[in-house]
């Protein structure tokens, strides 16, 4: 769990001075742990007060924290209930709240020696399915202009990365990510505290939330949010983004696509495999795929073996010298697949 929006309902008309009062006390508003956990993102046309509560940042000040049980997100929004909801200054002036937008990350681990650019190829291929699903949806990734590298993808509904989407997935470097939001003493703290922060990669899904159902304080306070979209979020990456059979369905797409590109340069002679492999790295995401182009394009066993074992050599070389994942790309996509569908929440 991560964040969710709400919308207090606000049964007086309130002067400014009130509004920035309240405004203060939810924007300050201390755990118990010694951190500031709400942001006021603004004050509705219809007078409502929008807030963005962070459940990691309730335990630890930012989202290295990683929220794995039910009652840590009861501990949260208790508190907040009774902090502000309930608060003998603000009782009778909010009414009950509605739940704009439920956020849910999944994380995986990448090995030691592997970065978040090293899996360009699986976002790629993520991008492809998402794609085909949705097909208004426009896969976006941030990129480092100066090592040309992705920090972060975007997979949306509507193909736009702000909150006008109904739902998303935003796959990121989480250590980049914080890196880039907490000054140098704090991330140093953080990393002390959780060292594997370097090799996390996020896998966040972001949905509007449409319940015309309001709920007063104790019905927040119990309402078990992460019980009842965890499993629906998480059939959401496997279906959109790692979707077995639309994997397999694009990989023979691909190999198909790259056979006919194959038969055609090798038909005008003078045919360079290293060449070959540059010109279409962006349409080889796998080894596994160049390596179906050959066996159908190639008839002679022994020419194909050899073709095969240079193509292999050219690649290799590649994956080492660029730390992409090239060779075994399939396999890492079904492992990532694997991680999401053994998730399971911890009471």
């Amino acid at each position: 769990m991560d964040t969710i929006e709400i919308s207090l309902r606000i049964l007086k008309e309130l002067n400014m001075m009130l509004i920035e009062m309240l405004i203060g006390d939810i924007n300050s508003l201390v755990s118990p742990c010694g951190y500031t956990f709400c942001n006021v993102l603004e004050f509705s046309k219809s007078g409502n007060i929008i807030v963005k509560i962070s459940y990691p940042r309730y335990f630890f000040g930012n989202n290295a924290f990683l929220i794995t049980r039910r009652s840590e997100c009861f501990e949260v929004q208790k508190y907040f209930a009774k902090a502000i909801m309930e608060h003998e200054y603000w009782k009778d002036i909010i009414g009950e709240l509605k739940l704009l937008r439920v956020d849910i990350p999944f994380t995986y681990y990448m090995s030691t020696d592997e970065e978040f650019r090293s899996y360009e190829n699986l976002y790629r291929i993520m991008g492809l399915v998402y794609n085909e699903t949705k097909p208004k949806a426009r896969p976006k990734a941030f990129i480092d202009m100066i090592n040309n590298s992705m920090e972060t993808v975007i997979y949306s509904d509507n193909g736009k990365s702000d909150k006008t989407s109904n739902n998303k997935l935003m796959i990121y470097n989480q250590y980049l990510n914080l890196s880039q939001k907490l000054d140098e003493e704090v991330l140093e703290d953080t990393l002390e505290t959780y060292e594997d922060l370097p090799y996390r990669i996020r896998m966040e899904v972001s949905k509007r939330i449409r319940l015309r159902k309001s709920f007063d304080n104790e019905e927040f306070s119990n309402l078990d949010i992460l019980g009842s979209y965890f499993e629906d979020y998480k059939k959401y990456i496997l279906y959109y983004a790692l979707n077995k059979d639309k994997i397999d369905k694009l990989y023979d797409e691909r190999t198909k696509e790259l056979a006919e590109i194959l038969r055609e340069r090798r038909a005008l002679g003078n045919f360079n495999y290293e060449v070959f492999v540059l010109q279409n790295l962006d349409f080889i995401y796998d080894y596994e795929i160049l390596r179906r182009a050959l066996r159908i394009e190639i008839n002679n066993q022994n020419t194909r073996e050899n073709s095969v074992t240079r193509v292999r050599k050219i690649l290799n070389g590649i994956q080492q010298e660029n730390n992409i994942i090239v060779m075994d790309t399939y396999a890492v996509l079904m492992k990532m697949r694997d991680t999401i569908i053994n998730y399971r929440l911890m009471d």
